[in-house]
């Protein structure tokens, strides 16, 4: 990982997103998923009776199987929206090839080992919604100062864009000849390739949430609109690339990345005044990541099934911490805490460019805003 560096707050650095691929070929499915969750019976549809959900087409053996996916697509059609399921929804697209029913759903998956870690253990890798819980005056209070020192109220007529860039090496295994291999050890491996790596997030003023990832020439990235009018249909929920064909995200692929919107506080402060959103104090705790001990009081922020935990300077309303459940290092969904640090404080907002959970770090490097804070009292930070 690079050192941090200087952080900037020049607008247009950031090119705009690239020119993304068309709308990929949907993949068909094998048998009718119907008759597959029903029975277990592996029969394969005609081509007469078809549908199309998400990135799949299915066919069905029957007119009741058609009926009966039209009434309820989510519920019959591959879940994770097809990533594979052991890495979440997400992720790559799993192959069809690869299904197997677990729990009463149709899962697929990237490679036979995700299947064999995925059936040993299914409940560990699945997204599940956490529970809601009624809001009261301490989490108004405390989502109150939080937001204002998050400068969640200045004006942003322009997306926010958060990026790292970074260089990796890789051996170019294509070039190489190795000709000595002990105990599963590859030697003699010596020509590396560098990647040049940039990580964004950006957000739009319309809580439109974007995670981009690139490497050299290549992108991908994944755009949702999550502002009140996100329950209609809208042409800007998508996963797209430079490299890959468009694909729309599926309920369970929205419900994941609303999931990783709100893990970041740039998002989640300007989420925190829609009136569905659940705010409540939770009392002063010590939270320990890594070797480090963090006190606080906690503000809980709950919004259509994802909860977020902010551990706060109840002086100031900083965040040092927080802790939600969420993809871990294994894949597995999992409670995780993580400490936020070195905030940036330029470019009219306040933004983490260091996390960590104690064992990996997460550094941005730059913020690009054309954001106005409005204006506070120096000592206790109150509009003016």
């Amino acid at each position: 990982m690079l050192p941090l560096l200087a952080i900037a707050a020049v607008l247009c650095m950031t090119p705009p997103l690239p020119t993304h691929m068309p709308p990929a070929q949907r993949v068909l499915f094998p048998f009718d998923p119907v008759i597959l969750l029903g029975s277990g019976e592996k029969m394969e549809g005609v081509a007469t009776r078809e549908a199309d959900y998400g990135g799949f087409h299915y066919r069905f053996a029957t007119e009741a199987s058609q009926r009966a996916f039209a009434a309820m697509p989510a519920r019959f059609a591959i879940a994770c929206g097809g990533g594979c399921a052991r890495m979440g929804p997400l992720s790559d697209a799993g192959d069809v090839q690869r299904f197997e029913v677990a729990n009463d759903r149709l899962y697929i998956f990237a490679s036979d080992a995700c299947r064999a870690s995925f059936l040993k253990e299914p409940a560990a890798f699945l997204e599940v919604a956490d529970d809601p819980f009624p809001t009261d005056q301490r989490g108004i209070e405390l989502a109150t100062i939080a937001r204002r020192w998050l400068r969640a109220d200045a004006a942003c007529p322009k997306e926010i864009v958060v990026l790292a860039t970074r260089e990796e090496k890789s051996a170019d295994l294509a070039n190489d000849v190795v000709n000595n291999v002990v105990n599963n050890v590859v030697n003699n491996v010596v020509n590396k390739v560098v990647h040049k790596v940039r990580d964004e997030m950006r957000l739009a003023p319309n809580l439109t949430f974007t995670v981009l990832n690139a490497w050299n020439d290549d992108a991908w990235w994944t755009t949702a609109c999550f502002s009140p009018a996100d329950d209609k249909a809208t042409p800007m929920n998508f996963k797209r690339s430079t490299a890959q064909g468009e694909q729309p995200l599926d309920e369970s692929q929205i419900e994941a990345f609303r999931r990783v919107a709100m893990l970041e506080p740039i998002f989640l402060s300007r989420l925190l005044l829609q009136s569905d959103v659940k705010l409540a104090g939770g009392g002063t705790e010590n939270w320990k990541v890594g070797e480090k001990v963090l006190t606080g009081e906690i503000l809980k922020m709950h919004w259509k099934g994802v909860t977020v935990e902010w551990l706060l300077k109840p002086a100031t309303g900083q965040p040092v911490a927080q802790r939600a459940m969420k993809r871990s290092r294994d894949a597995r969904f999992a409670l995780v805490t993580e400490s936020l640090a070195e905030w940036n404080d330029t470019a009219g907002v306040r933004v983490p460019m260091v996390r960590t959970d104690g064992v990996t770090m997460r550094k941005f490097d730059a913020v690009e805003s054309d954001c106005k804070p409005e204006a506070t009292d120096a000592v206790t930070g109150a509009p003016q």
